[in-house]
């Protein structure tokens, strides 16, 4: 057996590297992706979201009386189209005792919700006068939208629906980092 797949895009970057205090990026890709499974007939790939946009944003304020310490802020954006899935054949998986027979008729033709993420972290920086030793303390605050974004659907036996398995929703984390 012979497959076939052609996978093509376009990406653009624009990238401010960290100077004057802040830095930025903005990617965006637009792209498709096919295959020709065994049936001959093409469809999306597992991968093909069609697009995916990130926008990250960073700065720091020199504080303190010598302006050695630095308090920080960093933001980043994620949205893209939605990952393609096969469909579960639900009378199927029933008739197969609860194991989840997929629709490969249908390979990859149904997609999720786009998705979308936001993050954003606060900290602070304080550098050793003397030594080279600084101490970083952050609160990152991850998906602050707390957007329920589809990770895969699944057949749940005790309820005998397909349900969606959901990404994390928001989730703050506090970070405490020696540099030496």
């Amino acid at each position: 057996m012979v497959f076939t797949g052609i996978n093509y895009g376009l990406e653009l970057s624009v990238e401010k590297f960290f100077s004057e205090g802040y830095y930025g990026l903005v990617t965006i890709s637009l792209f498709d992706s096919q295959y020709e499974g065994s049936d001959g007939i093409e469809r999306s790939t597992a991968f093909n979201n069609q697009y995916v946009t990130h926008v990250l944003f960073g700065k720091e304020w020199p504080v303190g009386k010598d302006q050695r310490n630095v308090l920080t802020f960093d933001a980043k954006v994620t949205y893209s189209g939605g990952r393609p899935f096969t469909p579960i054949d639900l009378e199927a998986t029933r008739a197969n005792d609860g194991r989840e027979v997929l629709q490969e008729e249908l390979a990859f033709l149904e997609t999720y919700s786009d998705y979308f993420r936001w993050d954003v972290k606060f900290g602070f920086r304080l550098n050793g006068k003397e030594s080279k030793v600084s101490h970083q303390f952050f609160v990152d605050l991850q998906n602050v939208t707390n957007r329920k974004n589809i990770f895969v659907e699944r057949y749940n036996p005790v309820t005998d629906e397909i349900n969606e398995v959901n990404q994390i929703g928001f989730f703050p984390d506090v970070m405490y980092r020696i540099q030496f």
